[in-house]
């Protein structure tokens, strides 16, 4: 018996040492991306030129952008999964004069998907194939596992700048290729979904200063730090399933968002009131029964998925009334309310 228990501290001792290493190497990239050390990856110290741009619509300029960060099991931006798919045509029916991107891999500061020209690149094709079918959940946590290391590495006073501003370089290419305009000051909200919502509010602090216009953050069970980035967002709208646990890791973990540490930048973002919680429901925080759930319903007859997409619309529509003239906001609030209404932000808390 003693072996077996030989054994089996082994391989712990075994997986320590292999996060460990995992964890020195995933600022890397970044660092490297910023050092200018592979001609494959775009330069760090100037944006390429605007590429030609074609309107939202013919008759009408988009009120707002809104682009989606993916959660941490996420291989490539590309490969979204059916939940998440079926989620943005969801919002996009709901918010139809707003622009919807989401070309962003937000875990790589040079939106180089795990797909994509890596090294390893071949296993994460393998890996991000297999995931998709059942009985996968260890390959599930693999993914998990490296794309959480990045969110670590974004919210770094060390290497948090560097990752942040490939993120918002990204997005703001992103955007331009979709038809925004620098200098517009149309609204841009950026919707991060767990380890994406981190990741939102530390990229959209850079594209704050980009672009000088404010930024939104929309964190869907978002895993938020004490990241002194979230002071220089306009506001953050956290959506709040009361079955997530996962998503108060990072309030846990980061001693700056302890309300002993009140001079902490976390503390200070609360007491400006830049941080709304809205309760949606009894979601988790992934697999079944998640904000995106389908085959879920609450009491008033909405879908898990469709509840998350009303709240969203709800807090576009508030958006767009601080930022627009009086006539076109109130006629931009009626297009996304819709047939329910008092279900969203009536109910969030200002914390």
């Amino acid at each position: 018996m003693s072996w077996l228990v030989t054994e089996i501290l082994r391989l712990i001792a075994i997986a320590i040492v292999l996060f460990l290493i995992a964890a020195l190497l995933a600022p890397f990239e970044s660092l490297g991306w910023w050092a200018g050390w592979s001609r494959a990856w775009p330069s760090p110290v100037s944006l390429p030129a605007q590429p030609a741009t074609q309107p939202h619509r013919a008759d009408a300029a988009p009120s707002c952008y809104v682009l989606f960060l993916s959660g941490i099991g996420i291989t490539d931006a590309a490969a979204l999964t059916p939940k998440e798919q079926a989620f943005l045509d969801l919002l996009a029916a709901r918010v139809p004069s707003a622009v919807i991107v989401h070309d962003i891999f937000p875990y790589s500061a040079v939106n180089n998907p795990l797909t994509g020209q890596r090294p390893l690149q071949r296993l994460w094709i393998w890996i991000g194939q297999a995931v998709r079918r059942p009985r996968t959940k260890g390959l599930f946590r693999l993914v998990a596992l490296r794309n959480v290391l990045q969110v670590l590495v974004s919210a770094d006073r060390r290497y948090g700048p560097v990752f942040n501003f490939g993120v918002a370089r990204g997005i703001l290419l992103s955007l331009v290729r979709s038809g925004y305009q620098p200098g517009s000051r149309t609204p841009i909200i950026l919707i991060g979904l767990s380890g994406g919502g981190q990741i939102a509010v530390g990229g959209g602090a850079t594209l704050h200063r980009l672009l000088d216009v404010p930024i939104w953050v929309v964190s869907i069970g978002g895993v938020l730090t004490s990241d002194p980035s979230i002071l220089e967002i306009e506001h953050v709208f956290h959506l709040d399933g009361s079955q997530d646990r996962i998503q108060h890791l990072g309030m846990v973990l980061y001693p700056g968002c302890w309300p002993i540490v009140r001079r902490s930048a976390w503390n200070r973002a609360l007491a400006q009131g830049k941080r709304t919680v809205i309760p949606v429901g009894p979601m988790t925080h992934m697999s079944h029964g998640d904000y995106f759930s389908r085959s879920m319903f609450l009491p008033n007859g909405r879908s898990y998925v469709e509840q998350t997409v009303a709240v969203i619309a709800e807090v576009t529509a508030h958006v767009l009334a601080s930022t627009m003239p009086g006539q076109l906001a109130q006629a931009t609030q009626t297009e996304q309310r819709g047939t329910n209404e008092g279900d969203g932000l009536d109910a969030r808390r200002s914390v």
